[in-house]
């Protein structure tokens, strides 16, 4: 398989959920940054993405079949950055409107190139932040606790997830860390809205 070790800025690409070695979501996003410091991807509102609309928790996947559906995505602009080699990626959400709507740390896998663009798998647990960094909140919790006692994880795994998170917040909110000011970032008004190709589903 060939994989291609640098995307240029503008083009669409395709960022792959792996679960239980099978694809749980695909989307298609517009690279904004691909350099050894820092990737950034965007995706627009109305973009169309492949998900797994079945509610199936994580510790339940590896004995489940699932398909996959179209879903748009019907909010503003989403920014996605990640350094590349660690396990999180920092999100940042806006409304229809362009205005802030909340900061979202996801902990998963580090991203790994794939010919398409980067396939990662995801680690349940998630952080949500007000747009000004002052508040945040844990996400998905509950999910985490089930993966911990059906045996998907370990406790160990788990506590570590909770510390990465917990420096992660701590970075942010010192406001010199390598994603603050990408909340000023505007994309380029001539981009088009990505969409799948048609191998999306080839891993």
């Amino acid at each position: 398989m060939v994989v291609q070790s640098h995307f240029h800025y503008g083009q669409p690409i395709v960022l792959r959920i792996i679960s239980q070695g099978r694809i749980w979501e695909a989307r298609p996003e517009i690279v904004v940054q691909d350099t050894p410091e820092l990737l950034v991807f965007y995706m627009p509102p109305g973009t169309i993405c492949k998900d797994a609309y079945e509610n199936i928790r994580p510790a339940k996947r590896a004995a489940t079949t699932w398909s996959l559906r179209d879903v748009e995505w019907h909010f503003g602009g989403k920014l996605r950055l990640s350094i590349p080699g660690e396990n999180y990626s920092v999100i940042i959400l806006r409304n229809l409107d362009n205005t802030l709507r909340q900061w979202y740390v996801n902990l998963e896998e580090p991203l790994k190139r794939s010919r398409l663009g980067f396939d990662y798998s995801d680690q349940i647990l998630d952080m949500i932040l007000t747009p000004d960094l002052s508040r945040w909140r844990w996400e998905d919790e509950d999910e985490l606790d089930e993966a911990v006692s059906t045996g998907l994880i370990t406790k160990k795994e788990s506590t570590n997830l909770y510390a990465k998170g917990n420096k992660v917040i701590t970075t942010l909110q010192s406001g010199k860390s390598i994603f603050n000011g990408w909340e000023n970032w505007q994309p380029d008004p001539a981009w088009p809205v990505p969409v799948l190709p048609g191998d999306w589903n080839i891993i």
